[in-house]
């Protein structure tokens, strides 16, 4: 085999190095599973496919770079794809579940309700009036201990009729 048959083989191995770091990094960044599954089902395809075809001598080494290079562009529109979706299940308006209670009041908190949603990461916290959002933001330190919230940050707030999220600091200033 020449050089260039070495270096294609190279980056073949590359390509599906890369394609186990994508894997990795859809777990670490709370990526969905189903894009976790594919990802790496199609990565260890690549792999049999390519390896077990070169090794049999019935695939070459461009022809094995040539079919991680796919396996390679089609984990890259996977990956867009899973990003998109997170951003889009991120940006989605909540909507109360049954039984949540106001962290403040102890309420029940209703769809029908002026409700005001509090977000940290992945976790909500619902609000039946905008008046107990507020005081909750301000004193935050005295309901964690309060409540035993497992709470460090509150990043967005959300008050139903809103046509998106904000920044704490955002609404807070009244902007």
């Amino acid at each position: 085999m020449s050089e260039v048959g070495h270096l294609l083989i190279f980056a073949s191995r590359l390509f599906e190095v890369f394609g186990f770091l994508m894997v990795i990094l859809f777990i670490f960044k709370g990526i969905a599973l189903k894009y976790v599954f594919i990802t790496a089902g199609i990565t260890t395809s690549g792999i049999l496919f390519s390896l077990f075809g070169f090794l049999s001598g019935r695939i070459s080494a461009l022809q094995s770079f040539a079919i991680e290079g796919v396996f390679a562009v089609f984990i890259l529109a996977l990956a867009f794809h899973a990003f998109m979706e997170k951003r889009e299940e991120r940006r989605r308006l909540p909507k109360p579940p049954e039984k949540v209670r106001c962290p403040v009041c102890m309420g029940f908190v209703k769809k029908e309700d002026q409700y005001c949603v509090a977000r940290e990461g992945k976790d909500l916290l619902y609000f039946d009036t905008e008046e107990h959002l507020r005081r909750f933001l301000e004193d935050l330190a005295e309901y964690k201990k309060l409540r035993k919230l497992n709470i460090k940050k509150i990043e967005d707030v959300y008050v139903k009729g809103w046509s998106q999220w904000k920044k704490v600091e955002e609404y807070l200033n009244g902007n």
